[in-house]
């Protein structure tokens, strides 16, 4: 499984910008289309390979949020799954950081430093909405409602920033406590 540029992994074995080996599938041939043709426009070309983005105004977590607030979050097949997550506010902080350095050039990761299992991270949610965590999603159940897009869910990668904390980007939300309390608390 490819889940974008990478293939799947699990979050002891974190990718950065260095890995050049992409998956294999419908996905990682999209994201080299869209990198090959960007590079054809011109030399000077930036491009960002994002992590699932947290907001409550949409993607993934606003998803999340309602069976979560009902008590209903739990490990999703297994919950073993790596997920490399970005707070929004951060990802907008990187943007703003890449206008500011004309010299940056090539691929960066746009995610968190510190990724961590599905698992945790809806433990993490189900402790910050004081509800439980308990009720599986099972791989087969997931299949059974997504078919092969039940993919996205069920297997994960590890993709850490490397290049970006080399120039000295500071992450405001770096791990996944801070960036949950902080858009649940302000509905970011």
């Amino acid at each position: 499984m490819e889940y974008g540029f990478y293939p799947e992994s699990s979050c002891e074995q974190p990718f950065d910008e260095t890995y050049k080996a992409p998956g294999v599938g419908f996905l990682s041939e999209l994201v080299l289309d869209w990198e090959k043709y960007s590079k054809a426009l011109s030399e000077d070309v930036l491009i960002f390979r994002f992590g699932v983005v947290l907001s409550v105004k949409g993607g993934a977590l606003s998803q999340m949020l309602l069976p979560f607030k009902l008590g209903l979050g739990g490990p999703v097949a297994g919950g073993k799954q790596c997920f490399s997550w970005i707070h929004v506010d951060d990802l907008l902080k990187a943007f703003s950081y890449a206008i500011e350095r004309p010299d940056m050039q090539g691929v960066f990761n746009l995610t968190s430093p510190n990724p961590v299992t599905q698992a945790k991270f809806g433990q993490t949610l189900a402790s910050l909405l004081h509800r439980p965590f308990v009720l599986p999603l099972f791989k087969w159940q997931i299949k059974l409602l997504f078919g092969e897009g039940s993919q996205v869910l069920t297997q994960g990668v590890s993709v850490v920033p490397t290049k970006l904390l080399q120039l000295g980007f500071k992450f405001d939300y770096a791990e996944a406590m801070l960036a949950l309390k902080d858009i649940i608390k302000n509905k970011k």
